[in-house]
């Protein structure tokens, strides 16, 4: 059952083909990585809420390999994320080098990173020499040493072909993504006899409540809705999040994050993306803000799908569901973005279908299999639902009077 495992996951690594430098990394780990990022958002009522199913996470050694052929001697650029070494023809070379000199022939090169804190990652560009799907990848870092005191050159697991994503450029690093983000005005403003300002963003949408011209001292308390109602329900609205202005500085009361205002404009961004159309904004009578806008957080996507009739309301019908499946396509198919913001499984399955017709993003689905199947050993299916053990039968007892 593993090999078969190792098989389905080899193939899902991509290594049909090769091409010019990438980021590289042990199939799987980025992918873990970066969903247990973005299933750690999750707020409710600005309290955190991780998920409570098993979290795995990234391999923290791993080595990268590749058999070479040179026609002529090559120099190559190494970048890697974590501490490493570089073996050639098992000998180690000096220090972490950058660049380094291949002579011409064959040659074993062996690259070993450690990183604790985020996947170990590495970036290698040659004139032929370079960094892709065709490395060759293992987490295993034993290695037995012979009579004579040297240590092997050969890991006895399993090697697997790299993983990779779109990280092209040398300063291109993956722990470092982020969506992309475009600034967006509300369409109205109106203040509310509360003494708040309700801000209407005209639609559904998802991203980062920003305050631009802040001054004074004091407190700021946002709240978040799909209606007015919701938004203007301090008590019971599902997210929020509640600031301190201070001179030159914004805490952050949830996180206990304090940031320095940006800009000459004095400019705050939200640390953390919400799901809205209504926002509802409150504050101490020393503070004042000039604006509040938000920058919106997406995926770049191509629509590849479209639909288009004569009935209008089928039009409505399609432009709503596209526009709601490019909500939820963000670093993984998730189930909504307001409240869990979670990769769930059954959730994902169906994204998965509906993105076949409106994008053909394969990418997605693979970094969404690899976050949902985790790492070896497998104990339980995605998302709580266990693997079923056959239970003994139960002893049958009888009454019966003597």
């Amino acid at each position: 059952m593993k090999k078969k495992y190792m098989i389905l996951l080899g193939a899902l690594s991509l290594a049909s083909s090769t091409f010019a430098q990438t980021w590289i990394w042990y199939p799987g780990d980025y992918e873990i990585w970066l969903g247990n990022q973005m299933n750690n958002r999750r707020t409710e009522r600005g309290a955190f809420f991780p998920p409570f199913w098993k979290t795995d996470s990234h391999y923290v050694v791993v080595e990268f390999s590749k058999q070479l052929n040179l026609s002529e001697p090559e120099e190559i650029f190494i970048a890697a994320e974590g501490k490493y070494n570089v073996k050639l023809d098992g000998k180690l070379q000096f220090g972490m080098p950058e660049t380094m000199l291949l002579p011409a022939g064959k040659h074993s090169l062996n690259i070993k990173v450690w990183n604790q804190a985020t996947p170990p990652t590495i970036y290698v560009k040659g004139k032929t020499v370079n960094s892709d799907s065709s490395w060759r990848v293992t987490y295993e870092d034993k290695e037995w040493i012979d009579e004579s005191g040297k240590a092997s050159d050969t890991s006895a697991t399993i090697y697997m072909d790299a993983g990779y994503w779109n990280f092209d450029g040398a300063t291109q690093r993956p722990s470092r993504f982020s969506l992309m983000r475009e600034p967006q005005q509300p369409v109205t403003k109106t203040e509310q006899s509360e003494g708040g300002i309700l801000y209407d963003f005209g639609k559904e949408t998802f991203g980062f409540i920003t305050l631009k011209n802040l001054s004074g001292k004091g407190k700021i308390e946002i709240y978040y809705g799909e209606s007015p109602e919701e938004a203007k329900d301090k008590a019971y609205c599902e997210t929020l999040d509640k600031l301190l202005l201070e001179p030159g500085q914004v805490t952050d009361l949830a996180i206990r994050s304090t940031s320095p205002l940006s800009n000459s404009e004095n400019e705050y961004a939200l640390e953390n993306s919400k799901a809205f159309r209504y926002v509802y904004v409150t504050h101490d009578p020393g503070v004042r803000i000039g604006e509040v806008f938000m920058q919106y957080e997406y995926l770049p996507e191509e629509y590849r799908g479209s639909f288009r009739c004569n009935d209008e309301e089928l039009n409505r019908i399609w432009e709503v569901g596209a526009y709601t499946m490019h909500l939820t396509t963000r670093e993984f198919f998730i189930d909504g973005i307001k409240r869990d913001r979670w990769v769930w499984s059954g959730d994902a399955i169906q994204s998965y279908l509906m993105n076949y017709y409106l994008f053909f993003d394969n990418e997605s689905v693979k970094r969404t299999i690899w976050l949902l199947r985790g790492k070896d050993p497998v104990t339980s299916h995605s998302n709580t639902m266990g693997l079923t053990k056959k239970s003994p039968p139960k002893k049958k007892f009888s009454l019966s009077a003597d």
